[in-house]
């Protein structure tokens, strides 16, 4: 599968999430003993400063406060995500442009565009299949400026490959030098789901992309 990652994968979030819940949690206990510890352990004679005592006693409250604003925080990210999930639904059945070399084959077709800074004298197109070996080669436009690609899903020899992920390479050469276009592709939207890392995903058949690569959705036919 392709998919997009954040810096920290979904067990490190969590982990730092919850080891700062527990921190506050331990340091709300120990407050609570500290404070106890020292009423029963007061001088009669010489009770604890009221000053010191009220301020210790917004101490405690400003802690159980924030125990309860990062429990209602995490509810309302929860709520956020789903809400998200839901209204990206809508989009299943439907083709979608997104950014990227991942390219979908569905139903025997899979189409994409490329964008060239500086004309080229030479563009060339390669289509290469999972496991990295070219199956497919083409000659693109030279022009500068954002073009489109259409495959029939057959290899260079003319033979059809089965639907699946592949990934498109678009080359230009300029002078001596090659310069790489970049590329969104086509795809026709399977499903919708959360990722482990929170982020909204849709599946592309078996390629997964996050929601915020979608360039453009495709107009229904």
């Amino acid at each position: 599968m392709t998919t997009i990652s954040d810096v920290l994968s979904a067990a490190d979030r969590q982990g730092v999430t919850k080891t700062a819940s527990n921190r506050i949690a331990n340091n709300f206990q120990d407050f609570l003993k500290l404070l106890t510890t020292q009423l029963q352990n007061q001088d009669p004679t010489a009770p604890l400063d009221t000053n010191q005592f009220t301020q210790q006693l917004v101490q405690f409250a400003q802690v159980e406060q924030q125990l309860a604003t990062n429990s209602n925080l995490q509810n309302l990210i929860t709520l956020q995500g789903t809400a998200q999930l839901t209204a990206i639904t809508p989009l299943i059945g439907r083709t979608v442009e997104v950014e990227g070399t991942a390219l979908p084959l569905q139903n025997g077709a899979a189409a994409g565009t490329y964008t060239l800074n500086t004309p080229t004298t030479g563009t060339a197109i390669t289509i290469s299949n999972a496991a990295g070996r070219v199956v497919r080669t083409a000659t693109g436009e030279t022009a500068a400026g954002t073009h489109g690609f259409v495959w029939d899903g057959r290899d260079n020899a003319g033979n059809r490959v089965p639907d699946g992920v592949y990934s498109v390479t678009v080359t230009g050469q300029t002078g001596t030098s090659t310069v790489t276009a970049g590329t969104s592709v086509y795809g026709r939207v399977t499903g919708a789901e959360r990722g482990t890392d929170g982020a909204i995903q849709l599946r592309l058949g078996e390629i997964k992309v996050n929601s915020d690569r979608i360039r453009s959705v495709v107009p229904d036919a």
